[in-house]
C-alpha cells in the first residue's frame, strides 16, 4: 500500500530475479527506501510473466542463482526493451562476460551493488532513458 501523498506513477518498478531470501530483502528494503517498487521473481516462469504483466523499469538479474537460466532472463528483458543489471561474484569473469553476450545493460560485482545498490540503479535508469538501447557496460 502507498503511503499518502505517494502516487501511483511516482514509483519506479524494479523486478528482481534472485532465490536468496536474505539478499532478496535487503535490495527490496534498500530499493524502497530509495522510493523504488520492487518484486520479485523465483524462477524464469515467473520473471518473464512479470516483464509483460508488470513492466518494470528495470531488472535485476542474479548470475549465481542456482536452477534458474539467468541467460534466458537478460535476453526477455532486453526484448522486452527493459535495462538490465545482471550481478555476480567479482572474481566469475566468464560469467560477467556471459551477461555481457546476453545483453545485460551493466555488469556489477555483488560488492559493488551493495554499496552504492539505489546509486547503480538510478543511473542505469537515467543512462537507459537517454538512450534507447545502452551498449553492456561492466563494473567490476
Amino acid at each position: 500500500m502507498r503511503e499518502s501523498g505517494e502516487s501511483e506513477t511516482s514509483l519506479k518498478s524494479v523486478m528482481l530475479l534472485d532465490t536468496d531470501l536474505f539478499f532478496v530483502v535487503k535490495v527490496r528494503t534498500t530499493l524502497q527506501h530509495a522510493g523504488y517498487d520492487v518484486r520479485t521473481a523465483r524462477s524464469l516462469a515467473d520473471f518473464t510473466e512479470r516483464l509483460v504483466a508488470d513492466a518494470p523499469a528495470l531488472a535485476l538479474v542474479n548470475t549465481a542463482i542456482a536452477g534458474v537460466d539467468w541467460r534466458a532472463a537478460i535476453v526477455a528483458a532486453r526484448a522486452a526493451r527493459i535495462p538490465v543489471i545482471a550481478f555476480g561474484s567479482h572474481v566469475d569473469l566468464e560469467t560477467q562476460q556471459a551477461a555481457r553476450d546476453a545483453g545485460a545493460t551493466r555488469v556489477i560485482a555483488n560488492s559493488k551493488l551493495a554499496a552504492d545498490l539505489p546509486g547503480i540503479v538510478a543511473r542505469t535508469l537515467q543512462a537507459s532513458s537517454s538512450t534507447a538501447d545502452s551498449a553492456p557496460s561492466a563494473e567490476t
